[in-house]
Order: C-alpha cells, then sequence, then structure tokens
C-alpha cells in the first residue's frame, strides 16, 4: 500500500497533463453517448445566446410585449425539465468514477522513472 501511495503521487503530477485529456476525452464521449444531454445543454446555450444578441430590447407581436425576462422565462420552463429528462448528473458521476479508475489504475501500476530519484535530491539541495 505504501508504494502504491507513492507512486499515484508521483505519478498524479508527472502525467497530470495526460490525465487531464483523458477527464476531456471520457466527458466529450459522455456528450455523444448521450444526445438528450447534448441537445438540452445546445438548446440552454444557444437560447441564453439568442436572447442576449436579439431580445435585449422589448418588441411587440401581435397585442403582447415581449421582454428579455419573458423570453428567459420560457427558456427556463422548456430547457430545465429537458436537461432534468437527459440525467446530467449520472452523467458527471460516470465520468468522474472512470476516470478516478482509469487514473488510480494507471497511477498506481506505473513505476516511476528514475529521474524520481534524483526529483527528490534537488528539492533537499
Amino acid at each position: 500500500m505504501n508504494t502504491a501511495t507513492s507512486r499515484i503521487t508521483y505519478n498524479a503530477r508527472y502525467f497530470s497533463g495526460n490525465y487531464g485529456v483523458i477527464v476531456a476525452i471520457l466527458a466529450v464521449y459522455a456528450l455523444i453517448t448521450n444526445p438528450l444531454l447534448l441537445l438540452s445543454m445546445g438548446f440552454l446555450v444557444g437560447g441564453f445566446t439568442a436572447i442576449n444578441k436579439f431580445g435585449p430590447d422589448p418588441m411587440q407581436v401581435g397585442e403582447h410585449i415581449v421582454t428579455q425576462k419573458s423570453l428567459y422565462l420560457v427558456l427556463f420552463v422548456v430547457g430545465i425539465p429537458l436537461l432534468y429528462i437527459a440525467s446530467p448528473l449520472s452523467t458527471i458521476f460516470w465520468i468522474v468514477g472512470a476516470s478516478g479508475i482509469l487514473i488510480v489504475g494507471h497511477a498506481s501500476l506505473m513505476e516511476p522513472g528514475i529521474e524520481s530519484e534524483y526529483a527528490q535530491v534537488q528539492e533537499s539541495v
């Protein structure tokens, strides 16, 4: 257990950039394999962008005046239930679990290189 802990601490620092890429790839994979989540996030982000770009001034449609506040209300009324149905929490937990297993597994099995012995000598000088 002591060897695994020392390997994990060294390899987590040494391979931190690679581990970040692994987490990003898993996040992209999770979004691609969950099209409803991708659709709902696109709807919300696109809605915010469209409202900020085209809806800052009130406009009249028929006898109704449409304000930016009412547009945000419609966006939330439609977007939040759609996002809830897409189950983003389970996707987040899957990303955390899968990346944790991959990263801890790799970091505990990968033996540190010879340069790790010299890193401790340089720190003490």
